[in-house]
């Protein structure tokens, strides 16, 4: 099976659940409305789709999973909802839509996004599938990665380069990893806490993780070349040149290959899924 197989079977799976569980999550209806509003905006859906992948490779059953899987969705929503912010990005549109706060004043937008933070934890916390230690272990890293070490912290990094005259690599890859690649990360290792990995496999994990997130910001920076006339100094065809920013790329891709590969050492896994995950950058890599 490869990603695509995959996410026409649980991709539907995922909506469902979300939805479900998203009208349940308050009585407030303005709020759960903007709740609703946001998460189900649409997306790939990549971060839970990795996680089950993960666990998938382990023999496990997706269904029983999804739940703890898409509690990282509430976590990357409410970061869009806050990102898109006048305070920060200003942004009036987000995946063909009015952004939350548009739709629903800057108000119930920031509320919004706060209630979605604690309901992520709340859905690992309660899960009847998951052990004490696994809700303890899947807290824990989603807090780390989504928190003022990760996640947030690269906001506000990205922030301060955007105020900035120059900007290095160096400095750029500090963001992208905390900005991007944090919560990408944790949705590999989780599915390797829901299948009580070992640490040196969960460690494969989180390297895998790391180079996606990375590939991921460098492709989507080589996909807005010639969409946007202010030049993006962050950008990586700004920071090395296209055919360099293409370079950089192609070693994410094989850093997050070889993870994979060992990874399947560790494990006797079949990662043939896992790898399918790379083909999101090969129409790129061939241009």
């Amino acid at each position: 099976m490869n990603l695509t197989e995959f996410a026409s079977e649980v991709v539907p799976k995922i909506e469902e659940t979300l939805a479900t569980e998203l009208k349940q999550s308050t009585t407030e209806k303005t709020l759960r409305d903007a709740m609703t509003y946001a998460v189900m905006a649409g997306g790939k859906r990549l971060r839970p789709l990795l996680t089950l992948a993960v666990a998938q490779s382990y023999g496990m059953g997706v269904p029983g999973l999804v739940r703890a899987a898409s509690a990282l969705e509430l976590i990357h929503t409410y970061s869009l909802i806050h990102d898109d912010l006048p305070a920060m990005d200003n942004d009036d549109m987000r995946r063909g839509k009015p952004t939350t706060h548009r739709q629903f004043g800057e108000d119930v937008a920031i509320l919004a996004g706060d209630a979605l933070q604690p309901l992520a934890y709340q859905w690992l916390a309660s899960d009847p599938l998951l052990t004490t230690p696994q809700k303890a272990e899947l807290t824990l890293q989603l807090a780390l990665a989504s928190g003022a070490n990760g996640m947030v912290a690269g906001q506000v990094m990205d922030m301060a380069a955007t105020n900035a005259d120059t900007i290095t690599l160096d400095q750029a890859k500090a963001i992208h990893y905390r900005k991007t690649s944090a919560l990408i990360a944790y949705a590999a290792i989780a599915g390797g806490i829901m299948a009580h990995a070992s640490e040196a496999v969960k460690e494969q994990l989180w390297n895998f993780g790391m180079a996606y997130g990375l590939a991921f910001q460098i492709k989507d920076d080589l996909d807005d070349l010639g969409q946007d006339d202010d030049e993006d100094k962050q950008a990586y065809p700004t920071l090395l040149g296209v055919q360099g920013a293409v370079d950089a790329l192609r070693e994410q891709v094989d850093l997050a290959n070889q993870a994979l590969q060992k990874f399947g050492e560790l494990t006797g896994n079949d990662i043939t899924l896992l790898v399918s995950f790379l083909d999101y950058f090969n129409e790129t890599l061939e241009k």
